[in-house]
């Protein structure tokens, strides 16, 4: 059995030949190690039997000092709590509060190792969540912690782990009545971890969406004071106020907790019916989310709710029309192969917006255009990502529900089978002549005869030209434009 700190119902102290006696209850182990009463007194002392004590007056020049502190003496308190040294308050404190509930003992029942490690990141929240302690701590360094015998390096309150997390996330969290998911820890995970289901769409413009929860928050009977309405608190003689007192402890002072107000700077004499003084309860909320612009899913935000804050996880449904990638996004678009080929325009579906998608002429299948600054807004930085399309050519079928190929269609795509060159392959309906040329051998209407005449007419010819520069020079515009961009 090692020395780790545990609740005194009493506790009560008087000096006699140099060294702190305690009178405590009768329960009291003892550690194996040494001759020490095991306890967490707020002073971090532990006090000598009376076997100790008798042997302790063979050498009174000694001083039995055995702090829970000193487990930790020559540890990097960021390091224990996964935080750089540059890290916030709010950082710490979220840090801490993943770390607790993961090793609570409540959690991890009978593992000794957890609540080691529980009592090891209070530890260092304790000194780490106060600016002037960590102030202290970054000036000494690690050898400084748990405090010296000479009196120098910076000294650090002692506080029971269990009290610290009790302060921070409520005063009914260790209730023996109820389990680990029951307690309050239980219902601030809840409460304070939130997740929320949200469309392709909302995710991406942002949304007001109104959310339930189960939050500790101040007595709406008490208002938080803790007092029955209508009744006087008096202030704490013992810390004057303060919440925190003083003790001389023969060379060493220290400053810790009041043990008479427990740092709540005053004493309640008739406590609030509803919140049993605690100046708490769990209360269930309706909370307005303004969820922002460009959320991505698995993202988690921080919101405060009264004096809590709200940790809210989104989930983000798939879209059936786009496809994200950080701020970008791709989708598809249909087009014909007459599109494909000559170029055009068509209307499309953007994230904010109806796009307009300009189709380059010669246009390939898979071929992929860029949209600057259509695609989602960037949420940790100014502008917008970039909106990809990805083309596919649709090409009618013969016969196929609303694509069929209707006769006149058949014959023009014979004559320009005709016309066309560097194929690899036959083509059905066509054959090739002595020359190499294509020609079309079934054609019992003349139609086909007919297309090819006009085709090959001199205005015919002229106009087609024609449309062939503009093409081209649509192809140079767009092209000068991409460099440009």
């Amino acid at each position: 059995m090692a020395c780790y700190r545990i609740p005194v119902r009493s506790i009560s102290y008087f000096r006699s030949c140099g060294f702190l006696r305690k009178i405590c209850a009768p329960s009291s182990p003892l550690c194996n190690k040494c001759t020490y009463f095991v306890s967490s007194s707020v002073l971090g002392y532990q006090y000598p039997t009376k076997e100790g004590f008798l042997k302790g007056k063979l050498d009174e020049r000694r001083q039995f000092i055995h702090s829970g502190h000193q487990q930790f003496a020559g540890k990097d308190l960021y390091k224990i709590l996964g935080v750089p040294k540059s890290a916030t308050q709010k950082d710490i404190k979220k840090s801490y509060y993943e770390l607790a509930k993961k090793y609570h003992p409540d959690k991890n029942k009978g593992d000794e190792t957890a609540a080691k490690k529980f009592s090891e990141v209070a530890e260092a929240y304790e000194t780490l969540g106060d600016e002037t302690r960590r102030q202290e701590y970054d000036t000494y360094g690690q050898s400084g912690f748990g405090g010296a015998a000479g009196g120098t390096g910076w000294q650090q309150a002692n506080i029971d782990p269990e009290e610290l997390f009790r302060r921070i996330f409520g005063n009914n969290a260790f209730d023996p009545r109820a389990g680990f998911e029951e307690s309050v820890f239980g219902n601030f995970s809840d409460a304070h971890e939130v997740m929320m289901d949200l469309t392709f769409s909302e995710a991406a413009r942002g949304v007001n969406k109104e959310i339930n929860i189960r939050m500790e928050d101040s007595c709406e009977r008490c208002k938080g004071a803790r007092a029955e309405p209508g009744t006087k608190t008096t202030k704490c003689h013992r810390c004057n106020g303060t919440g925190q007192e003083t003790v001389n402890t023969g060379p060493f002072v220290m400053r810790t907790t009041c043990r008479q107000c427990r740092g709540m700077r005053v004493i309640i004499t008739v406590p609030c019916n509803n919140c049993r003084g605690s100046g708490t309860t769990m209360q269930r909320k309706k909370v307005m989310v303004p969820v922002p612009a460009g959320v991505s899913d698995g993202q988690t935000v921080r919101m405060p709710v009264g004096n809590r804050e709200l940790f809210i996880s989104f989930r983000v449904a798939q879209s059936n029309t786009f496809r994200r990638d950080g701020a970008d996004v791709h989708s598809d678009a249909k087009i014909s192969f007459t599109q494909a080929a000559l170029g055009g325009t068509m209307k499309m579906k953007g994230i904010y917006d109806t796009i307009s998608l300009n189709i380059p002429a010669g246009t390939q299948s898979h071929d992929r255009i860029r949209l600057p600054g259509k695609g989602i807004s960037r949420i940790n930085s100014h502008g917008y990502g970039d909106h990809y399309v990805h083309i596919k050519i649709s090409v009618p079928r013969v016969k196929y529900r609303n694509m069929k190929l209707s006769a006149k269609q058949k014959s023009l795509l014979m004559v320009f089978a005709e016309e066309e060159s560097g194929v690899s392959g036959t083509v059905n309906g066509l054959s090739k002549t002595q020359d190499g040329a294509n020609i079309v051998t079934d054609d019992p209407d003349g139609t086909v005869a007919r297309l090819r005449h006009t085709v090959h007419s001199p205005t015919t010819e002229e106009f087609a030209h024609k449309v062939a520069e503009d093409i081209d020079d649509k192809e140079d515009d767009t092209k000068r434009n991409k460099r440009n961009t």
